[in-house]
């Protein structure tokens, strides 16, 4: 079973440095290799830059340059990307959720316990 889980990437979009070096431990614990990202237009270019494949997306809303939902859409339409499960973890309320679900696999909202998180960013996997 173990090979199974080797090699899942996550990447993480948060402009809030102290969450993203928190989650970052999290899932570290949880065997997953890391790659960071302080917004949306980062996260892109490092992705289209990248052999390397992203197994999930952690992605904040609200950031400055690109947010998370822009983050999302562009994913979704690039064929190179559009299976990779995105989830959205955010502290701004999403009024019209049934639109964002077009874009992410799943929608949680900070603050959320670390549990959470991880169980949800498996189970979209």
């Amino acid at each position: 079973m173990d090979g199974l889980f080797r090699g899942r990437t996550i990447l993480l979009v948060e402009d809030n440095v102290d969450v993203r070096t928190i989650f970052s431990e999290v899932f570290k614990n949880e065997g997953y290799r890391v790659l960071e990202a302080t917004n949306g237009r980062e996260a892109y270019d490092l992705m289209m830059g990248s052999d390397d494949s992203v197994n999930v997306v952690l992605t904040d809303l609200r950031m400055p340059i690109m947010d998370g939902l822009e983050l999302a859409t562009l994913l979704k339409n690039n064929q190179r990307f559009s299976s990779i499960p995105i989830v959205l973890l955010s502290a701004t309320p999403l009024k019209n959720s049934w639109r964002a679900l077009k874009v992410f696999d799943a929608l949680l909202v900070k603050p959320c316990l670390f549990d959470e998180v991880v169980s949800t960013v498996k189970a979209v996997q």
